[in-house]
């Protein structure tokens, strides 16, 4: 994660001391995009889904929605009311995503909010 970030540093041209201020504005940025990829990707059977290889009891919109398709049956009432707050999790990750990257945004440069969007941590 150190060689990632000072990666970063140096394509957006930000000095040492400049960093202090901003690294943890790309950590945020860097730490949403993780926590929305990582709903997908258990939804999917990837790293975190339950009883595939992680240790995690926690229950997500996500796994509780993977669940209930598990089902024989599932009601059509109980898909909706999973699917609304798989849906309402998923905006509100998007959301953290978003504030994160106008945090970050609010410190750079035009140039290095190029910079930024060209490395993904900005849309």
């Amino acid at each position: 994660m150190e060689r990632i970030m000072e990666r970063y540093r140096e394509n957006l041209g930000i000095s040492v001391a400049e960093w202090k201020v901003v690294q943890p504005k790309v950590q945020a940025v860097m730490d949403n995009r993780i926590s929305g990829a990582s709903g997908m990707m258990s939804f999917f059977g990837g790293r975190g889904s339950r009883g595939r290889g992680d240790s995690s009891t926690e229950k997500t919109p996500t796994s509780e929605l993977r669940d209930l398709l598990e089902k024989d049956a599932p009601s059509k009432e109980e898909i909706k009311a999973k699917l609304a707050a798989y849906r309402a999790d998923r905006k509100a990750r998007e959301a953290k995503l978003k504030k994160a990257q106008e945090d970050l945004r609010q410190l750079l440069t035009l140039k290095q909010e190029a910079q930024a969007v060209l490395s993904g941590l900005l849309n």
